[in-house]
């Protein structure tokens, strides 16, 4: 009989006394699953993991281990309230076998030890269920984040599981696979926390970028329930990506970290906080003072049709209290999102919502914006938040104003390069604007139309650099103005050339270079 090996010991020691484990088992072949929970329960304590902190359930088969491991996930209303105790740490406990087990709480767990045994019979059932179990149980902890440690035997013969339980029926007992899940689940649930915590350092607003250049982050955090669209705009605005391939977009995990180059020195180090109740808990609790600190934007996004506001507000109230403890001086925005799902009057709509999100935001000060993927609105929202994260914004403007005198220019936009949104513009006379009869939507529906050509002409394996159009009621030029901005230039005068206007912005350049790098220093 083959000797069989267990987990090689880890040069590294790993702590269980704050762990919470949980140990899913099917009933199928019981004498080879008691052995082995019963291995991953000495385990898991030699390694410090506390009685109160291992929970064991029952399932009827290794079928149903990866729905169970799901849903002890997912089920965790409480959560709050455990991490109120004195020792921070509360875990679901389970006896087999099912009929002797008390309820199952609803609490967190830092691992999962899914446990059954699979013997060969004499048709294809176990094949199938071999594989949909493995891939199920991969999945689970993909999709959650928890590790899940794969502990069912796949034996072809009696005597094979017997010896993976220590029950071998010769002189070679064989080895307990249990203790090495046991083990395998401390060690691979601390390093989950210590990936979380690494994933989660902290942002400074000055950092050093490379060995050549410096660089400036400012931490913005996307904040909202799940399903409020929070993916979907980030994927637009910053990915280039057209509305009608949103829907292919997952939940967002936890947290999704994104630095997001913006001016070429300013680095938005953008934080995708999953909207999911557990996230939403998690972030308010035990990593509160690391999602909050050093916050420079706060972007909080409603859904205008969500069918719980209220514990979307109790949320925001939450996050605004750490927010204001840990980042008093942040600017907040808050995303009445998916403005198009409104059937009646959207003002009346928006300005409601307004109203409602201004009282419950109480003494700090918020700005509102009705957005949509469908529309100019989402470019205007996300154009007014990044010109607040310029410094010396104002110091562009004026320069743009006195380019534009220079083209006799009606008006002169300055867009940033990647995202196109809306950095600075030219200050108009009211006069100016009444006379050419200026939409109020330009800016946005400008950068939402070259987006979609940019786009199309990547589809056909070509870069967008430049856009001329000279039409009876205006003449427009699009250019590079630096390395990291687009400038248009709408002229109503007949007589200017196109070509004037491209040699002013050829000659503009040096100097909006160095603006820029001053704009975003002072």
């Amino acid at each position: 009989m083959s000797s069989i090996k267990g987990l090689p010991q880890s040069e590294t020691s790993f702590d269980g006394s704050t762990l919470r484990v949980a140990i899913v088992h099917a009933r199928w072949n019981k004498s080879v699953i008691d052995a082995l929970v019963a291995g991953a329960v000495a385990k898991l304590k030699e390694h410090g993991v506390k009685d109160r902190n291992i929970l064991i359930q029952s399932v009827p088969g290794s079928f149903e281990l990866p729905i169970a491991c799901q849903r002890r996930y997912r089920d965790r209303s409480s959560w709050r309230n455990v991490l109120d105790l004195p020792d921070h740490i509360l875990i679901l406990a389970f006896r087999t076998p099912a009929p002797t087990t008390a309820a199952m709480p609803n609490q967190p767990v830092d691992a999962v030890i899914a446990i059954g045994v699979l013997i060969k019979g004499s048709t294809m059932h176990f094949e199938y269920i071999c594989d949909s179990v493995s891939h199920a149980l991969m999945r689970v902890q993909l999709d959650t984040g928890v590790p899940v440690i794969f502990g069912v035997l796949t034996a072809l013969t009696d005597d094979q599981a017997l010896e993976r339980a220590g029950l071998g029926r010769g002189e070679n007992k064989g080895h307990n696979h249990g203790e090495d899940w046991g083990s395998a689940a401390v060690e691979m649930a601390s390093h989950t926390r210590r990936w979380s915590e690494a994933a989660y350092e902290q942002s400074q607003p000055c950092t050093r970028y490379s060995d050549e250049e410096e660089v400036f982050r400012t931490k913005v955090l996307l904040m909202g329930a799940s399903g409020s669209g929070k993916t979907s705009m980030r994927s637009l605005i910053f990915s280039n990506n057209p509305a009608s391939l949103t829907s292919r977009l997952g939940a967002t995990i936890d947290v999704e970290q994104n630095h997001v180059r913006f001016l070429g020195d300013l680095i938005l180090n953008l934080w995708d906080c999953g909207g999911q109740d557990s996230f939403m808990d998690s972030y308010l609790s035990h990593q509160r003072s690391t999602i909050f600190q050093h916050v420079g934007v706060m972007i909080y996004v409603f859904e205008v049709e969500s069918r719980d506001m209220a514990k979307d507000l109790v949320y925001y109230k939450d996050c605004l209290d750490a927010l204001k403890k840990y980042s008093p001086e942040a600017n907040v925005f808050l995303l009445v999102h998916k403005m198009d799902l409104v059937t009646g009057n959207k003002t009346a709509a928006l300005e409601k919502k307004e109203r409602d999100l201004q009282y419950e935001s109480g003494d700090m000060d918020v700005t509102v914006f009705g957005t949509s993927i469908y529309d100019e609105s989402l470019y205007k929202a996300w154009s007014r938040i990044v010109h607040t994260l310029i410094p010396n914004a104002a110091v562009l403007t004026r320069h743009l104003t006195t380019f534009a005198e220079a083209c006799s220019a009606t008006e002169v936009i300055l867009f940033e390069r990647t995202t196109f949104l809306v950095i600075a513009t030219s200050t108009q006379t009211p006069q100016s604007a009444d006379v050419h009869q200026l939409s109020t939507t330009r800016y946005e529906r400008t950068s939402e139309l070259i987006k979609a050509l940019k786009h199309s002409a990547s589809r056909v394996r070509e870069e967008f650099h430049a856009l001329e159009m000279e039409l009876p009621e205006y003449t427009a030029v699009l250019d590079e103005m630096t390395k990291n901005t687009y400038v248009l230039i709408i002229v109503h005068d007949p007589v200017i050339e196109t070509a004037a206007l491209k040699i002013n912005i050829r000659l503009a350049r040096r100097k909006f270079e160095e603006l820029q790098g001053n704009s975003i220093i002072s």
